[in-house]
This record gives C-alpha cells, structure tokens and sequence, in this order.
C-alpha cells in the first residue's frame, strides 16, 4: 500500500489502521519530523514500512515511490492519494495570483493524476487494486475566497468517478472521500476557544468536530477486500455539515461556523448589524 501526505493526521491515522489491518506500507510525506513519527507509530503495531521523504510536486518523487514500492514488497494493491492544501491561498478571487492557481493544482489535482498514471498498470497486471483520492466538502458545496482550490476538488471528484468506471473491469475500485470538519494539521483554525464548545452542534449535526480516525476508517473499508461494490463514489465524511447548511455572508466576512450571539464590530462596515465572526 502507498499513502501520500503519510505524515499528516488523517492519512498518519489511515496508516496506522491499515498495518493493524495487515497491509504493507510505503509512506511519503514532505515533513520527515511527521512522516517518521507515523512510521514508529507503524512499527510498534508490528507493521512492516518504508518510507520516503520527498516532495510530489516533483514529477520524478513518483517515479522514485514506485521503485521503492516494487524493491521492498513487489507489488502495490492499494494507493491513497491524501495530499492537498489551501489555507494559504484563501482571498478574493481578483487577489490571487497564476502562481497561487498553479500550486493549488499541483498539490490537490495534478499529484493524483501522476500517482494514478504510475500505479494503475500494476493494479492491473494483478487484476486488483483499490485507490482512494481525498477530496472536500467545499468541491460539493461552495467556498468563497477559495474558488480556486474548490474548483480543484471537484474535479478530483469528476476524475474520481470516470476512472473507476475505466477501471472497475479489471477489478480496481477506484472511490474518493471529502472531508470537513475534521482535526488535521492544516486546518488550526477548529482549535477555538473552549467557550465556544456549546456552539458545535449548531455547526455539525453530528455534535462534534470529526477525528483523523473517524476518517482512517473509511479509508480502510474502501482501500481493502471489505470494499466489492462502491465504484466511482464521492464519501462526505464531514458529521452532516453538507447535509445540513454551508457557508453564510456577513458585512464582516463568510464563515461557516456563525457565532449566533457572539459578535464583532466591523470597523471597516458603516453597518449597525451584528456580524457573525468565523
């Protein structure tokens, strides 16, 4: 098994889970901190992995993870495509830059395409595999000030659904998962202050915020034998958020987590309402 963006909580959780499962690991991630922390975590489970620290915005650290792949266990049955990003790219869309839009596709859209390309025709020769691409909730519902990077996911969606349809002839399952409301290392701003506890489940129907295993989970079910049937699916693993509402325009800003009586003078608003603050 390969899993991209290893070091970060949902896929560092996702690979933990799937050594308990038995699975042979091959993780990568840029951050060699996390990702050997996640390795160590591997191996106290008594599961066997090797890793890779490198950067798949370069086209040739795939190349480099198959070989790895291949020397060390000779074949890859299952591919998790867990990286993406998009904090440091929120903005108006007028503000941002061909240079932003570019790194957004590299890290949530173009990395998919490579890792996919390189391993299918493995997946093949077996006449097994399943492949997992981590999408999110803004791709279904909307994100302003992120148009770009939303754009990006749904089309990982799009791509998600027409490949398992290629695929699923010689037995490759190919299913993607869109998160919200989860605990991850690029999404600090979930750490609120502990008053706002009691406003959690007016944001998520499920009361509380995900956790990188709620989403390890499902990675399992659909990266492994448990999974026969779900072909070119889109799971929202988000505690009912799409489900139940989205994002909502204040004079101040968008938010999707309004702070219902908690306010915040807006300076730059000649506007007496309140204003729910994100």
């Amino acid at each position: 098994m390969v899993i991209t963006a290893a070091g970060g909580a949902i896929c560092g959780a996702s690979a933990v889970m799937m050594a308990a499962a038995g699975a042979d690991l091959v993780l990568t991630d840029r951050n060699s901190d996390r990702l050997e922390r996640v390795a160590e975590q591997v191996r106290m489970s008594g599961g066997r992995v090797v890793t890779l620290c490198a950067d798949l915005q370069n086209a040739e650290t795939v190349g480099r993870l198959k070989a790895l792949a291949m020397s060390e266990f000779g074949r890859v049955d299952v591919l998790i495509n867990g990286l993406g990003e998009h904090l440091a790219s929120a903005a108006p869309m007028e503000e941002t830059t061909e240079d932003q839009w570019q790194s957004l596709y590299e890290v949530n859209l173009l990395h998919i395409f490579r890792t996919c390309r390189t391993f299918i025709g493995l997946m093949k020769a077996q006449g097994w595999g399943r492949i997992v691409n981590f999408s999110s909730v803004e791709g279904n519902r909307a994100a302003p000030d992120l148009a770009i990077y939303a754009a990006f996911k749904r089309a990982v969606d799009g791509f998600t659904r027409s490949l398992a349809v290629e695929l699923a002839p010689f037995g490759i399952l190919v299913n993607a998962i869109a998160v919200d409301k989860t605990r991850a290392h690029q999404v600090n701003h979930y750490e609120l202050p502990a008053e706002y506890a009691r406003l959690v489940p007016t944001w998520i129907p499920a009361g509380r915020y995900g956790e990188p295993n709620d989403v390890a989970a499902i990675v399992v079910f659909l990266g492994s034998g448990l999974n026969t049937w779900i072909v070119g699916d889109t799971i929202n693993a988000d505690g009912g958020t799409l489900a139940a509402g989205g994002w909502y325009r204040t004079p101040a800003r968008w938010t999707n987590q309004p702070l219902l009586t908690q306010y915040l003078e807006d300076s730059s608003v000649n506007d007496s309402r309140p204003q729910a603050v994100r």
